[in-house]
């Protein structure tokens, strides 16, 4: 299994938190059985705590932080909220240095450089209103998320998606919370950096499914590990940098790459989770081609078959159609020969006129709000 064949973009870093509690280890096996009937309870928490230690760490403190300080720092701060089991982690798409400086944006746009690189951010934050056991600081999360963006990295409003269950924004759902992910890929190129966010529920389905429950679950199902990888990860463009946060209350693991590292690690080692998705993903693509190879097969031999049929029909008729050939070319040349007389110039010959052409609209809508960048 080759990871960097799995995941063609080379920066990719997600921060997410595993809780190892017996209550939660619990609530994460429940989480999804009855999912539309009830979301998960979130264990006595408003929300997700990751994305809170995250920004305390880096907006709050007054100091330059490495990946692997950011997640002794962030195990500080959610000890401190007496969370003494969730343990944030790191996931990346290359086995990198963690001891290197931790970058929000790529290096090439890092500074307010007009020629760098477009700075895009996705940000989900569901609190599920009106539902039972629903959140209520994912809406804050994403808020505080976006102000630290805009101030300290130049994130464009622009160029962010945000999705909310506030009745301000476009809604959560899953069509497009994956139609986001998968649009930001598609228009971003080496040098471009993309954060994408998400707070909100999360759980394992009875097959051991990692998912995101998004905010039309009854209706839309769940996001599942194996939709996040085939939409996001496995289509980031190699240059591109890209931080992902997942703040879930119980599933930091629904978007593994292929190395992790854990608080107090001085390096990243190899996930094993993450090979059993992007695995299981390739072979379901692979049966799927040589299904469709064999149905190619047989429709080119039909179509081989219906055409040799075709070439010994027009075998038979083929002597007439070539004396009547012969004869319509005869009076064409007459006729011009006529026309050139009359008019005193070649035969055939029209004025050409121009026509002009209104420019095409642009579309708007959602996915407008990500500008390509200028030239």
């Amino acid at each position: 299994f080759n990871p960097e064949a799995a995941v063609p973009c080379e920066s990719i870093y997600m921060f997410s938190a595993i809780d190892e509690s017996e209550e939660a280890a619990e609530l994460n096996s429940l989480a999804v059985d009855d999912v539309d009937e009830l979301l998960p309870h979130p264990a006595g928490k408003s929300g997700g705590p990751c994305a809170s230690a995250f920004l305390q760490t880096l907006w709050q403190d007054e100091y330059t932080y490495s990946w692997a300080q950011t997640l002794e720092a962030m195990h500080e701060k959610l000890q401190e909220l007496g969370l003494d089991t969730v343990l944030p982690q790191l996931s990346t798409s290359r086995a990198v240095p963690v001891d290197d400086e931790i970058c929000i944006v790529s290096p090439e746009n890092d500074e307010e450089d007009e020629e760098g690189g477009v700075k895009r951010a996705l940000l989900v934050g569901i609190n599920y209103t009106g539902q039972e056991n629903a959140l209520s600081s994912c809406h804050d999360d994403v808020r505080n998320m976006k102000q630290f963006l805009m101030q300290f990295y130049g994130v464009e409003r622009k160029n962010m998606m945000i999705l909310m269950d506030d009745g301000n924004h476009h809604e959560p759902n899953k069509h497009l919370i994956l139609t986001g992910l998968k649009r930001v890929c598609e228009i971003s190129k080496p040098g471009d950096s993309i954060f994408v966010q998400f707070s909100g529920h999360g759980g394992q389905t009875p097959d051991q499914a990692k998912v995101l429950i998004p905010g039309d679950f009854k209706h839309s199902g769940l996001i599942t590990d194996r939709e996040l990888y085939t939409e996001f990860l496995s289509q980031v463009p190699p240059g591109v940098h890209v931080v992902v946060m997942i703040d879930c209350c119980h599933s930091g693991t629904v978007m593994d790459l292929p190395y992790v590292c854990g608080p107090g690690e001085e390096q990243v080692h190899p996930n094993e989770g993450f090979g059993a998705v992007a695995g299981a993903v390739a072979n379901t693509k692979g049966g799927k081609k040589n299904k469709s190879k064999a149905g190619k097969g047989k429709k080119q031999e039909k179509e081989k078959e219906k055409k040799g049929k075709a070439n010994k029909k027009a075998a038979v008729a083929d002597a007439p159609a070539k004396k009547s050939n012969k004869k319509g070319k005869k009076k064409k040349q007459e006729v011009a020969e006529e026309v050139e007389e009359e008019d005193g110039g070649e035969a055939g010959e029209e004025e050409h006129v121009e026509v002009e052409r209104p420019e095409p609209k642009k579309k708007k809508g959602l996915l407008g709000v990500f500008s390509r960048k200028k030239k």
